[in-house]
């Protein structure tokens, strides 16, 4: 069995995929599969990889299963001990993967290993890993802070998908992506499980990775708004214990006022934000039928996860005023 195995989904990326696998195939670290998972793309895609990397694993898919179906996918035929996730549009350091390893093996109760994401060619961060609100929201940490700050690892509450480390036992033990988010917000949902369940997440300031942010579905385009405003209420509704939705129910009013404010009016995706939140009332149902299946792994007390939430006030400020995106 391999030590990690590197899951990259695409849709129509193949203009990323040189760089991308590149990186990759040249990590310093060396026990390691490399599995590209192809969501039906019509750019030859496939064909480009299979005639130029032959290494690499493709599972070809023949529709678009999004980001959650596509690493389902890929997981699936994984062997690795660790499974990393890695966004088709991203350029990982050489010790990326070194890094990550030697911060997972470090501690058994870590379950997720987080990178430092610079956005390319900006020198400025994208995410160091996931911060929980009292709305239960996930922020990014660093967001748009130069890429010299945040030198030492630190625990976060998680990871940003686009570049993150997950230990197989973990995923064993609180289950992978759930497909019915599909895009934008199934790493947060995985996070919240983690933590809820007393696993640990690192951040590793040597696992640098460069990311094209939003490249492959466009900055606030109607979608990632759509996704957004749907998911966003799932997350809530799936995996937030009961006490602590009551309790922290008057901030969670706060932030969708707030989001509405911003996504719906400020930024001119009235429709997506609406249809996105009509669309989660929908299956709200099923949504609330998962929450048994997370009350079963949840191992810390509602006091503990209180402590260390950060007050929805500073989210706000943070990412509405300042114009920060996830």
């Amino acid at each position: 069995m391999c030590l990690i195995s590197v899951i990259i989904v695409n849709w129509n990326g193949k203009q990323y995929l040189r760089d991308c696998l590149d990186a990759v195939l040249g990590q310093d670290f060396s026990t390691f599969e490399v599995i590209l998972v192809d969501n039906g793309s019509s750019d030859g895609s496939v064909l480009f990889v299979q005639n130029n990397y032959p290494s690499v694993k493709v599972v070809q898919l023949m529709e678009n299963r999004g980001f959650t179906g596509g690493n389902i996918a890929g997981f699936s035929v994984a062997n690795g001990d660790f499974i990393a996730l890695l966004n088709n549009d991203t350029r990982p350091e050489k010790g990326w993967l070194v890094a990550l390893h030697r911060g997972m093996v470090s501690d058994s109760r870590i379950g997720i290993c987080s990178s430092k994401i610079v956005i390319e060619g900006t020198g400025r961060i994208d995410s160091i890993g996931e911060h929980f609100t009292t709305a239960f929201t996930g922020t990014k940490l660093g967001n748009l802070q130069s890429c010299q700050e945040f030198s030492s690892p630190m625990f976060v509450h998680g990871a940003c998908a686009a570049a993150a480390l997950y230990r197989r036992k973990m995923l064993d033990d609180i289950g992978f992506l759930d497909n019915d988010f599909f895009f934008n917000h199934e790493d947060t949902d995985l996070n919240l499980r983690a933590w809820l369940a007393g696993w640990k997440s690192l951040f590793l300031p040597d696992a640098i990775v460069h990311h094209k942010v939003s490249a492959s579905i466009g900055k606030l385009s109607a979608e990632t708004v759509y996704y957004f405003s749907r998911n966003n209420e799932w997350v809530w509704l799936k995996n937030v214990p009961l006490r602590l939705m009551v309790r922290y129910l008057p901030q969670r009013m706060f932030y969708e006022i707030t989001s509405f404010v911003f996504y719906g009016i400020k930024s001119g995706k009235f429709f997506p934000f609406l249809k996105g939140k009509l669309d989660a009332l929908k299956r709200a149902p099923v949504m609330i039928g998962k929450r048994r299946a997370v009350r079963k792994i949840i191992r810390i007390s509602s006091q503990e996860i209180a402590t260390e939430l950060m007050p929805i006030t500073l989210y706000v400020r943070e990412r509405f005023f300042l114009d920060q995106e996830e």
